[in-house]
């Protein structure tokens, strides 16, 4: 998957999401990841945000891994509620999401 693309980033560990669930429009932080430039991971990558639209997104997924996977651990969505959630799935490649922060 990642020998195919120019330029992107491979994000390995996620953070502190928001969604605005009527519209669909998200926010993920990005604890840790790399640039992928010319098919080859780079630098090292953090403190960024992704960007975007959950039924956009999912329509923009062009690829799929088969290395999907839930985590065994406690998870928690903490919009005050705390509502037990679970975590995982497999890599995927998305077309275009925005992705902000300083390097």
């Amino acid at each position: 998957m990642i020998s195919q693309i120019k330029k992107g980033i491979y994000v390995d560990n996620f953070s502190n999401g928001q969604v605005q669930i009527g519209a669909g429009d998200f926010t993920f932080y990005v604890k840790s990841g790399y640039l992928i430039e010319n098919g080859k991971l780079t630098q090292p990558i953090k403190d960024v945000n992704i960007i975007g639209n959950g039924p956009e997104a999912l329509k923009n997924i062009t690829e799929v891994a088969d290395n999907g996977r839930i985590e065994d651990s406690t998870w928690t969505c903490g919009k005050g509620q705390y509502c037990p959630v679970s975590c995982g799935m497999p890599s995927v490649l998305v077309k275009n999401l925005t992705v902000g922060g300083m390097s």
